[in-house]
């Protein structure tokens, strides 16, 4: 899987004390203490008694942008500098893809820039990609938002060879196109027929959304995630 890290930032304050403390807040607090707790157990040691996180953030939550991997993230990196550092960050990213169930979206988080991951058994491989030069990532945030799970349950149990082949092509070609500079190559590398026709129908408007893009020069574009951000790829000029 291929994520990439963008300049949103999130700023998450993790108390731990020997007295209980009141609950995490919402969905966010809740998976950073979550995390941390994780990392305490893999370790051997008992997590704190108390333990609370106040989440300052500016990623919007629900919409394609991985706010659940940045709070596991931040629960996972405190956890690691509350007992002295005893993990490297690879072994970091293993724990936030177990989290996550997933690590295209904790890569990005941990290692910044463009990750290509995948998950084997209870370890993840990934390498880094080179951004071509000058390319910019334009977002649309609408007011809707769909939940990582709820936008699955739309999701197709099966496919044809037709389309899998077709995405499998368009994966290879988009990683080709970014690690050889080749953005005239993105609009087609981006195109898909794995997730997006399926949550278009619980978000009709995307395919005009990305006609929009195209007609006003993008590159490249497609849902963040599982939506509902919209993602195009433009040159520094457009």
């Amino acid at each position: 899987c291929l994520g990439m890290a963008l300049d949103l930032w999130a700023e998450v304050v993790v108390t731990a004390s020997e007295e209980a403390l009141p609950p995490a807040g919402p969905p966010l607090g809740e998976m950073t203490v979550k995390a941390v707790k994780r990392l305490f157990s893999h370790v051997g040691r008992q997590s704190p008694a108390g333990l609370s996180a106040e989440f300052r953030q500016e990623i919007p939550v629900a919409r394609g942008l991985g706010a659940s991997a940045v709070a596991r993230a931040a629960g996972l990196l405190a956890a690691n500098a509350l007992l002295g550092e005893p993990l490297e960050r690879e072994e970091i990213l293993a724990l936030g893809a177990e989290l996550e169930g997933h690590a295209d979206n904790m890569a990005p988080v941990l290692f910044g820039g463009l990750q290509v991951a995948v998950r084997e058994g209870d370890r993840v491989f990934h390498t880094g990609l080179p951004a071509p030069e000058g390319l910019k990532a334009v977002l649309f945030v609408p007011d809707m938002e769909m939940p990582t799970q709820e936008s699955r349950e739309v999701l197709p149990d099966f496919l044809s060879r037709e389309d899998a082949v077709y995405n499998i092509g368009r994966a290879a070609l988009l990683v080709a196109a970014l690690a050889s500079g080749r953005v005239d190559l993105l609009d087609v590398a981006t195109r898909d027929r794995l997730h997006q026709p399926a949550r278009a129908k619980v978000f009709p408007a995307m395919e005009a959304i990305f006609r929009a893009a195209r007609q006003a020069g993008a590159l490249g574009v497609f849902l963040s995630g599982g939506g509902s951000t919209v993602l195009a790829l433009a040159s520094q000029n457009e």
